[in-house]
């Protein structure tokens, strides 16, 4: 390898540039991917548009990512040479009560690829070997990068005390929004309703669902599927103040709504009703190291299939690419995958 690299930094003063900067170097737990490709998340547009301290400039973001292994650290990452992988970011401390009891999603002292460590946004990227999940021959690169928002998925799930809902609401159909309705269809839902704002997302995942509609219509619509009983589970994959409320309003008696969504801070909930009706508010956040693994396996098998309209770019073009989508330009395309090979 050469000592230099180009990647897309995310600099102090907000901007991103693509730069030469110097190549990575593994730890004795640690390998080197060659990028073949990464994702840009809404999560590091928000963070940019909000500058937000979760990550901090100056850095190479990009936590959606697959690739080649290099080289090596240590013995354990020597036996992954010449294998495709897709990449786990999140880096758990492992010591915690939290990584202890199974639970290194919420790790309070969690690193992340692309967040407080650098990203996939180039050439190269050093990562823990227990990061690394060799993927099959036949997976494509720009497939194996939604194993990230796919394990978001996976994980939600998961969390829902009726893993086969009759009835299934999910809120926005971003990235999220759509993967969530495919692990649903998976799991054996009955019936998936799935509201959307933008016209030409609710077209992308009429194959996902049963009913797509526009928010105004949700109620209304479920309401009538279900005989006026309402749905047994609601994802929020939008993260609002109304998306929140609506994830309950559409709720049946003792129904869960599972908020995934983070686009704002607060939410004001109808405490009463959800008293009495006993319903239940259940937040999920990232996913475990095994769910990660799951999420590949629904990938290879097929299982799922991306129905996201995606688009692939040059490293080069990722800094104009990174700007049009923060000033609400997506040309068509719901993910935008950046190619540095």
């Amino acid at each position: 390898m050469t000592d230099t690299m180009q990647a897309l930094l995310y600099l102090p003063s907000y901007e991103l540039e693509l730069r030469e900067v110097a190549c990575p170097q593994p730890g004795g737990d640690e390998v080197v991917v060659r990028v073949e490709a990464a994702g840009i998340c809404g999560s590091d547009l928000h963070g940019v548009a909000s500058r937000s301290p979760r990550r901090s400039p100056p850095l190479i973001m990009g936590h959606e990512l697959s690739g080649e292994v290099v080289a090596a650290g240590g013995p354990a990452g020597e036996a992954l040479l010449g294998t495709r992988v897709a990449v786990n970011p999140q880096v758990p401390c492992g010591g915690c009560l939290a990584c202890r009891s199974g639970r290194e999603n919420v790790c309070a002292r969690r690193e992340l690829i692309g967040g407080t460590r650098s990203g996939g946004f180039a050439e190269l990227v050093s990562v823990p070997v227990r990061c690394v999940h060799p993927v099959s021959a036949g997976l494509a690169a720009d497939v194996a990068v939604f194993c990230e928002p796919l394990a978001t998925c996976v994980h939600a799930l998961r969390l829902v005390p009726d893993s086969l809902p009759e009835v299934a609401v999910v809120l926005g159909a971003g990235t999220i929004g759509v993967l969530a309705a495919q692990v649903l269809r998976a799991a054996g839902t009955g019936v998936i309703v799935v509201s959307e704002v933008d016209e030409d997302r609710r077209r992308s995942v009429r194959t996902a669902a049963d009913a797509v509609v526009a928010p105004e219509e949700l109620h209304e619509t479920v309401l009538g599927l279900t005989g006026g009983l309402g749905a047994s589970l609601s994802i929020d994959a939008v993260g609002t103040d109304g998306t929140r409320q609506e994830s309950l309003r559409v709720l049946q008696p003792a129904g869960t709504a599972v908020w995934l969504g983070m686009h704002e801070q607060d939410a004001t909930i109808p405490a009463f009703d959800l008293v009495v009706k006993e319903q239940r508010v259940q937040g999920s956040f990232a996913y475990t190291n095994p769910e990660f693994g799951r999420a590949l396996g629904l990938l290879e098998s097929g299982l799922v299939d991306p129905g996201v309209s995606r688009k692939a770019f040059p490293l080069e073009e990722s800094g104009d690419v990174f700007r049009r989508l923060l000033q609400g330009s997506s040309d068509g395309f719901l993910k935008a995958i950046v190619r540095p090979g």
